[in-house]
């Protein structure tokens, strides 16, 4: 057991400083009992209080022949160390206490692992803490980088020890016995303990010390109590302090004892990593009821009254199995199904069957270990531990990979356990079920699982344009086709590395179930359509229980109230249920469960899956919705022209510029921009360059092309304004060197005199509650312009080819309708409307708010659509209208009623934005604001932004110009005209279609 810390120093080094250390804060974060001394000088930190410090005397008494040490001083120099070696170690007994302190030293053996990596890299390949990284790239998961191993592999020894300690009775563990004490049935977590007696050698004395604090930890541990706090049986969560957001969570998650555990671990180990609840274990009420509705589908639906507890014709695949919740959930209903884990064929069970048709794939070793830890402590509660010659199927795999297994000495059971994991995912398997992760950034890129991605584009050319089918790329998608191609069965082709044709064969199911959470997104965005058709063509029922909570589109319960997510994440979330059996009913059915957290977590424990009040879906062409909606309103909308065939001429509907690093493109003024590329020109390298600004660090970027072009270009005639957000206009330097995708297609058109109509293609993801996603620009835009971005770009002329920049009006140019539009417009109303009369009619009705409400959720889902009304009169009066909206929101006439006055002295510095109902106020520091601001201006949104918040916080700490503050003024009384004129705008909508109403 660790008393504490002595930490010495050089004769006459200053303690003062050292006290400062990162050194000492080290020890601060492992102890409350630390001597700093230099022999001379002792200073004891303790927990009792203040800093205590004696001296036996002073550097310089060393210097005087006949110096003799004082008795008093000696006196007091002893008391100090006798405080020191007097406080109590502290033996642990509590699980919480005990993550905590694993977890810190945990951090400091990654630190040194992810440097001693480095070097052996760069100078050392033949050593075998990166020989075990190799193994782990090759046979586990390919894109594994080092830092990513050296995390893993710190948290996996932390709690490889702890294991050891478990099963080592009262005899302590050290550096050479630790392996023999982790059991045979963990034999990869074994192998790896192993790697302890390396630190024996020379390069690794500098952590030896860490994990020998471990050793000291988990030696000194109350087994007993330990063993209490971990215990399946009869939990006592409340009891035993283990944390959770209320007691009533406490009730709910108390079926899984290590769900704290790990999550403590966590908090203590990397903050950030365990803000994500989601991504280490799956809150229990929700796999509780996923694992419910998949047993009675089994017993319900295909006759097997044992359910999961089927020996003879159930498997199960948790195809993400982290920290093993579902497997956990999984044992539990098995064994109920038969009566408890005391019944007479528990046993038999628990051998022919869970050790036998139960499997799980994880590719991050500490998870992986913690999975087997909890499983096996599980049965060993219930009276089933495993024997020696017996292992949990969980293998250490990554799921979308097929890898051929490579013998090694190292580490045979990773090829041992990649090629049982390979036949697990060729062989039939009934059930899948899991959590899969949701990164959009995926890192599975291989070439087998890419290539099957594709069937989600069959039938729907356009998702094969990477803005548009980029999504399809997100983790879980991956891993739901992974679950339909299991389910389906067959060859699956792919070009491997090598350029070679590979096929993996997997065997198909003629029954089976799918029961996953994930993302929601999946359920109405376009780009998925045609997953949601090829899944409607695999699984004969398919029901969707929508967990929503997307703080990103800011969701709200029906009533109005809060709606919380399950997960501590901002993207919504729903379960799947995919049900695939011949002799089924077809159909989709979707569920909503909405409120705040603990009430869809009672919900749900509570809930069955007949109980959940289904609503029957019949998805259709074109997008296949898994979400409910008005049939027949939708087949009418879809009757209405889009945008993109209106603005057919131009080709594909593009997106606005990404810079890819806007602190170094983005400027406020045309000064400020170019002075940034002279800075960047004048850089000697380019990690000065990038101490300078936050640069792409894409391969579409280079510095030295960068560096060579950008002294060649002309500065001035290359600066350009750029609409940026709304009614914020910025400067850039329209080079590729400086703003890297400049959607020169269509955004060449805007750099002449022109406008241009901005939406978006799927209106729900900016967030706001209701459609605001429209606004004219009349110059280039940024990618960004609406929240979360996605804006499309439709101008109203286009330029030819080689067409000048400038703002020349007498340039030749043609509009932007297809003939098909302009043949329907004109013969509608037997006149030929200019494009200015057209664009106004169509801002008009896209600000109309009968027809955002009518369409709202259409309008979610893909390009706004544009109704045309029978008569002239009424398309007239819209344009007119529009037209006069189109000319404020470009601030060329707008009508000036003196709002958003800027008053009070100062030095006009943005410190903070507050607006103040009462006042009508809006303050930007102490002294200064802008006044009148009326709430509805004030609270005005377009594109997901509350306008007027949203440029004066983009300016925070930046000292406003004269041509700023005259800005503001101008935006509040265009937003306020604004609000008036779609008053008007409502009306003539109304009138013009007076079905609608």
């Amino acid at each position: 057991m660790i008393l504490g810390y002595v930490e010495n120093k050089a004769i006459g080094e200053n303690l003062t400083k050292v006290l400062k250390s990162e050194q000492i804060a080290k020890y601060k974060s492992l102890s409350n009992n630390i001597i700093l001394t230099d022999y001379l000088h002792f200073i004891w930190i303790n927990k009792y209080g203040p800093l205590q410090s004696e001296s036996l005397f002073d550097q310089t008494d060393l210097e005087t022949l006949q110096f003799r040490l004082r008795e008093d001083r000696v006196d007091a120099v002893k008391k100090l160390l006798e405080g020191f070696f007097s406080t109590a170690p502290e033996g642990i007994g509590r699980a919480q206490q005990l993550a905590l302190e694993l977890a810190t030293r945990s951090r400091l053996l990654n630190d040194y692992l992810g440097k001693e990596l480095v070097r052996q890299e760069r100078q050392h390949k033949e050593g075998r803490l990166y020989g075990l990284f190799q193994i782990f790239r090759d046979q586990v998961f390919h894109e594994l980088k080092l830092n990513e191993f050296a995390d893993a592999f710190a948290q996996m020894l932390a709690y490889g020890l702890f294991l050891a300690r478990l099963n080592s009775d009262s005899g302590p563990i050290t550096l050479h016995n630790a392996r023999e004490y982790v059991p045979v049935s963990f034999r990869l977590i074994r192998e790896l303990v192993d790697f302890l007696t390396e630190l024996e050698k020379d390069e690794y004395r500098d952590v030896r010390w860490v994990v020998e604090e471990v050793l000291s930890i988990v030696n000194g541990l109350d087994l007993p109590a330990i063993h209490e706090d971990l215990s399946f049986r009869q939990r006592k969560a409340i009891s035993r302090k283990v944390r959770a957001f209320d007691e009533d969570e406490h009730r709910l998650f108390e079926r899984d004892p290590f769900i704290y555990f790990y999550e403590d671990y966590l908090k203590a180990y990397d903050p950030a990593m365990r803000k994500s609840r989601g991504v280490y274990y799956t809150p229990p009420p929700i796999v509780n009821f996923i694992v419910r509705a998949v047993d009675d589908i089994l017993k319900d639906s295909f006759g097997k009254r044992d359910g999961l507890a089927d020996h003879r014709r159930v498997t199960v695949l948790d195809f993400a199995c982290g920290t093993g919740t579902f497997l956990l959930e999984i044992f539990q209903r098995i064994f109920d199904n038969i009566g408890g884990s005391d019944s007479g064929r528990a046993d038999l069970i628990m051998r022919e069957h869970i050790l036998k048709n139960l499997f799980g794939f994880e590719y991050l070793i500490a998870p992986y270990t913690i999975a087997h830890l909890k499983l096996s402590q599980y049965l060993t509660d219930q009276k089933h531990a495993l024997k020696d010659d017996e292992r949990l199927q969980v293998f250490l795999t990554n799921t979308l990979e097929p890898i051929q297994p490579q013998k090694n000495l190292l580490l045979p059971a990773v090829a041992a356990g990649v090629e049982a994991a390979q036949e697990v995912k060729e062989k039939p398997i009934l059930v899948i079920t899991g959590n899969p992760p949701y990164s959009g950034h995926s890192k599975n890129k291989g070439a087998w699982i890419t290539a099957q991605i594709a069937k989600y584009r069959e039938g729907f050319p356009e998702l094969s344009k990477p803005a548009q089918g980029k999504w399809l790329q997100y983790d879980y998608v991956k891993f739901i086709r992974f679950a339909q191609m299991k389910m389906d069965g067959g060859e699956f082709d792919f070009i491997n590395e090598r350029g070679d044709v590979q096929t993996i064969k997997m065997e198909g199911v003629d029954h089976g179930i799918v029961g996953i959470i994930t993302n929601h997104s999946w359920l109405d965005n376009p780009t998925f359509k045609g997953m949601r058709k090829s899944l409607m063509a695999t699984f004969n029922q398919i029901y969707v229980l929508d967990l929503h909570g997307n703080a990103k589109k800011k969701e709200l319960a029906p009533n109005g109230g809060e709606d919380q997510n399950v997960f501590d994440i901002e993207q919504g979330v729903a379960i799947s249920l995919f049900v695939k059996g011949p002799d089924l009913e077809r159909g989709v059915w979707h569920g909503d469960l909405w409120g705040k957290r603990l009430a869809k977590y009672q919900a749900a424990a509570l809930a069955t899956k007949s109980s959940i009040g289904w609503t029957h879906l019949e998805p259709g062409h074109p997008d296949w919705l898994f979400k409910p909606q008005d049939v027949n309103l939708g087949r009418k909308y879809r009757e209405f022209w889009s945008i993109p065939t209106i603005f057919a001429p131009m080709g594909d509907p593009a997106p606005g510029i990404v810079t890819t690093h806007d602190e170094f493109a983005i400027s406020f003024t045309r000064a400020e921009a170019q002075e940034k590329v002279r800075a960047l020109v004048s850089t000697a390298d380019e990690r000065e360059a990038r101490s300078l600004f936050r640069l792409c660090s894409q391969k579409q970027w280079s510095y030295e092309a960068a560096k060579t072009e950008l002294p060649t270009i002309d500065l001035h005639g290359a600066s350009t304004q750029l609409s940026y957000r709304p009614f914020d206009t910025r400067w850039t330097i329209w080079n590729s060197n400086v703003a890297v995708h400049r959607r020169e297609r269509v955004m060449r058109h805007m750099l002449a005199e022109n406008i241009a109509i901005t939406t978006s293609r799927q209106a729900g993801v900016i967030g706001s509650l209701e459609f605001d996603a429209v606004m004219v620009v009349d110059r280039p835009v940024d990618f960004n312009f609406y929240r979360r971005g996605g804006e499309y770009v439709f101008p109203a002329y286009l330029l030819p080819l080689l067409e000048s920049r400038g703002r020349n009006s007498n340039v030749r140019r043609q509009e932007n309708f297809s003939t098909d539009f302009r043949t329907f417009l004109d013969g509608r109303y037997e006149h030929h409307y200019t494009p200015e009369e057209i664009l106004g009619y169509i801002y008009a009705v896209l600000h109309a708010q009968t027809y955002r409400a009518r369409y709202a959720e259409l309008l979610r889902t893909d390009f706004p659509r544009v109704p045309f009304p029978e008569e002239a009169g009424g398309f007239e009066t819209l344009s007119v209208l529009g037209w006069a909206l189109v000319q404020a929101h470009l601030l060329r006439e707008v009508p000036r009623r003196g709002l958003g006055a800027y008053q009070g002295k100062g030095g006009h510095t943005i410190e903070a934005v507050r607006y103040s109902p009462g006042e009508k106020a809006v303050s930007i520091n102490k002294t200064q604001f802008f006044k009148p601001v009326p709430q509805d201006v004030w609270d005005f949104h377009i594109g997901g932004y509350q306008v007027l918040d949203k440029y004066l916080k983009s300016r925070k700490g930046r000292v406003l110009s004269l041509d700023e503050i005259n800005h503001i003024g101008a935006i509040a009384d265009c937003l306020a005209f604004t609000i008036e004129q779609m008053a008007h705008i409502d009306k003539a909508y109304r009138a013009a279609f007076p079905g609608q109403v």
